[in-house]
């Protein structure tokens, strides 16, 4: 018996990044015949457990103390769960994972913490308020709990030198994110995108899809855009993601681009659900993610299943995968990203190689079935 403990839930659509990663996780669990649930909390589905894909979602009510939140009712399931029942618990810097790490230690279940890269030193290594208390609330409570767990994983080897810099003595079981094989869009669909958003059939396009937030780096994104269009006038840059999730920062891009004067070539593509990535990744040139902190972003793993050429910053932490000649990784900033996507618009046969291997990278070292049996054998091992 597994039950995933995840706590920022999109009810019904799992549509981004830890979220998408619980349930694909748990539904491959599920297809290898394991009794796997989803519990999260959710005050309008309190008390109901939903089939989604076929697998268990059972919601809680919320309660709230000193503006966190927190479920008496999810930890009173916890405590009633059988002596084998495995608990893995998502994300991390959340009152409910100590609920639910002294529940679980209390009843001597075996139980597995995924901080999901969220404890990068770099994410609260300043001194403003957050980080001073995500340091305090780390030193008294996270670590404790982690080192009090059955066990600890971690997306990269990175991330499990970090939690060790961190002082993480449980062991950590490194297994990456997976990716369900990318669908693919007809010429139709992919013109019909092209179209919508005022993009030329012939124009190359540079394509990021992800949160429209500081830590992004869409700055560098922008200012390599506009060091690349002196020599491609015709290059456009497609940004998916919602812009009013942090509309100070989006209006800073808006001013970046004036300033550069690249703004013509640039569009907002919005939130793309998943019935429109398809067309977005067939529509594009290359994949460009420039963040300065990353667990391993969903949406690159897309890109690669997708057979796109993909430039990521060291940020992104995908060494393995540039190892391996499935992507081209570079140094963080503008000047670096465009020296490294220039030869992808110069080159074709550069391009249509990566776009090979990336395919071949995703579809071998993320395959969901893969690493869900990976998992379910930490889950036994001392």
């Amino acid at each position: 018996m597994i039950r995933h403990i995840v706590y920022e839930c999109l009810p019904g659509a799992y549509a981004g990044g830890v979220q998408k990663m619980v349930f694909e996780l748990a539904s491959a669990q599920r297809r290898l015949g394991a009794d796997v649930e989803i519990w999260t909390v959710e005050a309008s589905r309190a008390g109901k457990t939903e089939l989604h894909g076929g697998l268990p979602v059972r919601y809680f009510a919320p309660d709230y103390a000193f503006g966190y939140v927190r479920s008496l009712a999810l930890n009173d399931a916890v405590a009633g769960l059988p002596p084998d029942a495995v608990v893995h618990a998502h994300n991390t810097f959340h009152p409910l994972n100590h609920d639910v790490a002294v529940v679980a230690r209390r009843r001597g279940l075996r139980h597995f913490f995924h901080p999901h890269g969220a404890l990068d030193p770099v994410l609260f290594a300043d001194w403003s308020l957050k980080s001073l208390k995500k340091r305090l609330y780390h030193r008294f409570i996270g670590r404790p709990d982690l080192n009090a767990a059955t066990g600890v994983f971690a997306l990269t080897p990175l991330e499990a030198e970090q939690l060790a810099e961190l002082g993480v003595s449980r062991r950590v079981h490194v297994i990456p994110n997976g990716i369900a094989p990318a669908a693919s869009a007809s010429a139709e669909a992919t013109q019909a995108f092209r179209a919508a958003h005022g993009i030329d059939a012939s124009a190359p396009t540079l394509l990021f899809v992800g949160r429209i937030m500081p830590k992004k780096r869409l700055e560098d994104i922008i200012t390599a855009f506009a060091i690349l269009k002196v020599d491609s006038p015709d290059l456009v840059l497609a940004i998916a993601g919602n812009v009013a999730q942090d509309a100070a920062y989006h209006a800073r891009l808006l001013a970046l681009a004036t300033d550069l004067r690249c703004g013509d070539g640039l569009r907002w593509l919005g939130f793309l659900d998943e019935s429109a990535k398809p067309a977005a990744f067939a529509a594009a040139t290359a994949f460009v993610h420039a963040s300065e902190s990353e667990g391993m972003a969903l949406a690159i793993l897309e890109a690669l299943s997708a057979g796109l050429p993909v430039v990521a910053t060291r940020g992104c932490y995908m060494r393995a995968a540039a190892e391996a000649g499935a992507l081209l990784e570079c140094a963080q900033g503008a000047a670096p990203l465009a020296d490294a996507l220039r030869p992808l618009l110069e080159d074709p046969s550069l391009a249509a190689r990566l776009r090979e291997r990336a395919r071949a990278y995703a579809a071998t070292e993320h395959d969901w079935s893969r690493l869900a049996a990976r998992m379910v054998e930490a889950y036994a091992s001392r």
